[in-house]
């Protein structure tokens, strides 16, 4: 009986720690997310008006040919 209380006790241990580790990894990927995010737009605002001009244009360009 003792030893089944053991297992049951690692077993329990270990669920915890799965889900300590998944929240641990779900805050990493976020914040990794954000910053790439962040470094985007940083780049996006460091265009030229001419740079920004031609970025348009590409993308109405794209547009048209997929519709």
């Amino acid at each position: 009986m003792s030893t089944f209380l053991v297992l049951a006790g690692f077993g329990g241990l270990a669920i915890i720690g799965a889900a300590i580790w998944r929240d641990g990894c779900d805050d990493i990927a976020r914040l990794i997310s954000e910053r790439r995010d962040l470094k985007a737009e940083n780049e996006f605002l460091k265009l030229t008006d001419d740079e920004l001009a031609e970025l348009i244009i590409s993308d109405l360009r794209r547009a048209i040919i997929l519709n």
